[in-house]
């Protein structure tokens, strides 16, 4: 008897093992080297990776019914290597997810279904091994699951996610990754610090590291369906499609439908059609039986929606400070509700309002549009200002502390004045700084000469909460830039910011940017580190000019030369008709010193400008400002004021001057003076 019983066992055991399968996803790398690596999940401290596959990977090859999957194993990277092993810790999770990967959620939890299981919850071995280039490379990391799972591809994508916690793996090969559209199918998010943090970044691009699973089919009855849509204007119709299994010999013979969620069957065809007359979120279940097996029953919570609008908007800039919104939900709404200035008040029920701003503040407009019984919102930042963008869809990622060079042409006349700048950046909801300095030409070859630059501004803010996605932020005084050509470098501190490959233009009527390059300092801004170029900064620039909106401005155009108290520096105030504009020269070893304005920082009776003092005995020193008009101006304590009453009279709006200041510096060179930065002005309303 016993015999027998053993014998019973091994042949069972001989039948489990002969229904076991493998499939390798994406299947187009089963034989051939994948045309991607990657260290994630398996080669790092600590961190969360969530992948999600599409159920295209089984069903497009052969795996239409329910599976049970035992194993999943990495493969590595077809590079010639070696490797020693090693070992860590990893929990893994499946799922079924709730939506299609290509709506993955950077909120963990999310993406999961309701089938959530932990399937692998301890240590791992990575063998020793090696891989050569150009074949692919072994299946050398296998975990064998704790909990094998129950997974449908008739109800959705895969969800694959796993928590490193204080875990070390060294000596582990690169493993061998997908990143081809319409091949790889597969997106991630994630987190690498420990613990990962709350909210997960999203890798741009789909990325699909190369598994293998071993499965066996599911056994009994499976109910399961698939729909051809699962939302849309009503009246809406769906065709539902059953996809139900069994093991029974009679297959499944009788099939019971609840379309609404009301308790109550709707229709016992095998693939019925149905029309969703009113709005609404409705619940599904397909409850099937075959005669052998208890019925079996699923349920898709939320499954389909009717009338979901989805708010949006864009803007355009139609004269001065005078902003065009255009409703752009993606279901037509029947009404709307616009705050327009950000004070919580409606201010537009119009489908597409026109608004008049005092300035170029960032304000947070936003839209409640609601279709029948559906309200979305939407709130975004915006400036009632001209803008130049460049590619917003950056392709690396530069830490804290690096600077982005790239050079600035303003083209206008009257110059521009930037109140705002969008930057992109992968850390979410974190402060943030971007410290702008400025030089005359190109910033090419002066990436790491400290002298060369002058700073001229500080924007701060906070990234969004959406990788990669704009982040804005605001200076407290708005920078002015005169015409001319410019070095601009963006230190950033807080983020890390996004950055594109490769040397672009952009620009228009007023205003060029060209890229660039990224430097990374061992020190200070602008001391010895490594230049990563060609590189363009991702980002967009809001500003103003007098044409449009009749502002004024006061900048920097050109730097000063140091005297015994430094390099005197000109901060000015707005200079708005019928006001006084007030400059402060700071770094003055005198009480006194004479304040130049002129009309042209190109040209004086002298000649071109700058114009090199050395030959005055002020080695280093440059007049950049025609003196038209000269102001002996008195201080203390270093600094001294220059104010300049401007008429209250329009006509004097658009008009450019210029000022520097001539620092009296006795005994500090042959001159007895140095000479401060150029500033240049456009008198505004």
């Amino acid at each position: 008897m016993r015999v027998l019983s053993a014998f019973c066992l091994v042949a069972a055991m001989a039948a489990s093992l002969s229904a076991q399968q493998t499939l390798v996803i994406p299947s187009a790398a089963a034989a051939a080297d994948g045309n991607s690596s990657t260290t994630w999940p398996l080669d790092l401290a600590a961190g969360r990776f969530l992948y999600i596959y599409d159920s295209s990977h089984f069903t497009n090859n052969g795996v239409t019914s329910p599976i049970v999957i035992s194993q999943i194993r990495f493969r590595a990277n077809a590079s010639t290597t070696t490797w020693a092993g090693s070992s860590g810790t990893m929990q893994m999770d499946l799922s079924t997810a709730v939506s299609d990967y290509t709506a993955i959620s950077t909120t963990w939890n999310t993406n999961h279904g309701s089938d959530r299981m932990t399937v692998y919850n301890g240590a791992f071995s990575v063998p020793a091994g090696s891989a050569t280039a150009g074949v692919p490379g072994p299946f050398y990391v296998t975990f064998n699951l704790n909990t094998p799972f129950l997974y449908n591809p008739a109800l959705g994508d895969l969800v694959i996610d796993t928590i490193h916690s204080g875990l070390t793996v060294a000596n582990t090969p690169t493993l061998d990754a997908v990143t081809t559209a319409g091949v790889a199918l597969a997106k991630r998010v994630y987190s690498t610090v420990n613990p990962p943090a709350a909210t997960a970044t999203l890798w741009s691009g789909d990325i699909a590291n190369v598994l293998e699973f071993t499965f066996v089919p599911a056994g009994g009855l499976n109910s399961a369906f698939s729909v051809s849509t699962t939302g849309g204007p009503s009246p809406l119709s769906v065709t539902f499609t059953d996809q139900s299994s069994t093991s029974a010999t009679g297959g499944i013979t009788s099939w019971s439908w609840d379309f609404n969620g009301d308790g109550v069957a709707d229709s016992f065809q095998q693939n019925p059609t149905y029309v969703y007359t009113t709005c609404g979120t409705y619940n599904v279940s397909l409850t099937v039986t075959d005669g052998t097996n208890p019925p079996a029953t699923t349920t898709r919570t939320g499954l389909i929606s009717t009338d979901q609008t989805s708010a949006n908007f864009i803007t355009t800039i139609l004269g001065p400070l005078t902003v065009q919104f255009t409703d752009t939900s993606t279901m037509p709404s029947t009404s709307w509700a616009w705050d327009l200035n950000g004070d919580g008040i409606t201010d537009s029920t119009a489908q597409s309002p026109v608004w008049v701003y005092p300035n170029t503040n960032p304000v947070n407009v936003t839209l409640n549009a609601t279709r029948h019984c559906v309200t979305s919102t939407v709130t975004k930042p915006v400036i009632a200002a001209q803008q130049l963008s460049t590619n917003l869809a950056a392709n690396n990622g530069g830490s804290t502390l690096w600077t982005v060079y790239f050079d600035l042409q303003v083209l206008n006349p009257l110059g521009i004045t930037i109140t705002a700048l969008d930057s992109i950046a992968s850390t979410l909801s974190t402060p943030f700084t971007i410290d702008v300095y400025m030089k005359q030409g190109t910033y090419s070859g002066f990436e790491f000469v400290p002298s060369a630059w002058t700073q001229v501004a500080l924007s701060s803010g906070t990234t969004n909460a959406v990788a990669n996605a704009p982040s804005l932020s605001t200076f407290a005084a708005p920078w002015h830039i005169p015409a001319g050509n410019y070095g601009i470098a963006f230190r950033y501190t807080g983020i890390s910011h996004r950055y594109m490959t490769g040397a672009f233009t952009y620009g228009n009527g007023d205003v060029s940017l060209t890229g660039g390059s990224v430097g990374v300092t061992t020190g200070g801004p602008f001391a010895t580190g490594t230049l990563n170029s060609p590189r363009t900064w991702s980002g967009t620039i809001y500003y103003g000019t007098h044409n449009i909106s009749g502002g004024a401005g006061y900048g920097f155009f050109g730097p000063g030369c140091a005297g015994s108290a430094g390099v005197s520096h000109l901060t000015g105030t707005q200079p708005i008709v019928g006001q006084t504009l007030s400059v402060t020269a700071n770094a003055l070893p005198s009480p006194l010193a004479i304040m130049l304005t002129g009309f042209s920082n190109t040209f004086s009776a002298s000649g071109p400008l700058p114009l090199d003092l050395s030959i005055l005995g002020a080695p280093g020193c440059s007049a950049r400002v025609s003196p038209d008009v000269t102001s002996l101006i008195f201080g203390a304590g270093g600094s001294a004021i220059f104010n300049l009453p401007i008429p209250n009279n329009s006509s004097y709006s658009g008009f450019v001057l210029y000022n520097q200041c001539f620092v009296l510096d006795s005994g500090f060179n042959a001159l007895g003076a140095v000479l401060s930065d150029g500033a240049g002005m456009v008198i505004g309303y």
